[in-house]
């Protein structure tokens, strides 16, 4: 039987027509030859995600995104997801959407529930968005910079103030005094040249000196023990005693007895002593006047004064 031309051409069409559906399936990350189910889901940015990127649960693909569309006006997204019937799970199950590779893409994964009720087709699971590495690298990184831009903005204002601090003025005299410090230093070190020259020199008479310096140290050691062996307690006690018999002797004179306190105390003996002092004051003026009243000289011998009673 010979096949006619016309049905070699409608055979050929069907056939690139079949692989064409496949291929851009295919393409899609969709199997044909499987049956689907349909799910929902709700999320706020898809930014990242593409239709055909694959679903996964637990590591291994088990569907793709067939299609995103707005929902709500343009305030949310909704991504249509197409999953492989021999998967199942719970109603309560989320859809996670996660960073994904270098190329700034996303990844989508179905996170299992803990409801006895599985998921039927058509149902709209909850979105799960959590951040990817670059999105936790970015919002380290953010305010990072932002430090950054605040120190280079810093450091711009110090560099302009140090512009206008150091006129040429300013630049003259911070010459001038490195110059003066750099002398200083120079100074400095012929000081501590001379220094040692000056150890080195006497380093005998030091050597001595430090000896003499021990030996005065040892000196006073050992007087400080003798002052620690002397009993001062006992001296103390001794103090005290002789104190106490001063003031027996002045509270006595106070009291008036004995000769001393008369001495100190008795008005009339002392105007006594005075009235007997000037008397005695005025027979030596008068012996130095009149000798002669007390004092007679001869040659012969005195001669005795006839009474003339």
């Amino acid at each position: 039987m010979k096949i006619k031309r016309e049905h070699k051409t409608a055979l050929i069409v069907i056939t690139a027509l079949a692989l064409f559906i496949w291929g851009f399936n295919f393409l899609k990350g969709k199997d044909i030859f499987k049956s689907y189910n349909t799910y929902y889901t709700i999320t706020d940015n898809v930014e990242g995600l593409v239709a055909s990127t694959p679903v996964t649960l637990k590591g291994i693909k088990i569907g793709s995104i067939a299609d995103m569309r707005f929902y709500n006006g343009i305030e949310k997204t909704m991504l249509v997801l197409d999953i492989n019937k021999d998967f199942v799970f719970s109603k309560d199950s989320k859809v996670k959407i996660y960073g994904g590779n270098i190329m700034g893409g996303k990844n989508v994964a179905i996170v299992p529930g803990y409801s006895t009720e599985m998921a039927q087709n058509g149902d709209t699971l909850q979105a799960l968005k959590m951040p990817g590495m670059f999105d936790l690298v970015n919002d380290k990184i953010t305010p990072l910079q932002n430090k950054l831009d605040r120190i280079l903005s810093s450091t711009d204002t110090l560099l302009l103030s140090i512009n206008n601090v150091l006129t040429p003025q300013t630049q003259k005299h911070l010459a001038n005094t490195i110059a003066d410090l750099s002398a200083t230093v120079h100074q400095f070190k012929n000081t501590s040249i001379q220094l040692n020259r000056f150890i080195d020199k006497n380093k005998t008479h030091l050597d001595k000196s430090v000896e003499n310096l021990d030996k005065i140290t040892g000196d006073f050691s050992v007087l400080s023990d003798s002052l620690k062996q002397i009993k001062v307690g006992k001296l103390v006690n001794d103090l005290n005693l002789t104190i106490a018999k001063l003031n027996k002797s002045l509270d006595k004179i106070n009291k008036g007895d004995g000769t001393m306190a008369k001495l100190m105390n008795d008005k009339k003996l002392y105007q006594n002593l005075e009235r007997s002092t000037k008397e005695l004051e005025m027979l030596l003026k008068d012996l130095r006047e009149h000798p002669k009243r007390y004092v007679h000289f001869s040659l012969f011998g005195r001669k005795e004064k006839k009474d003339n009673n």
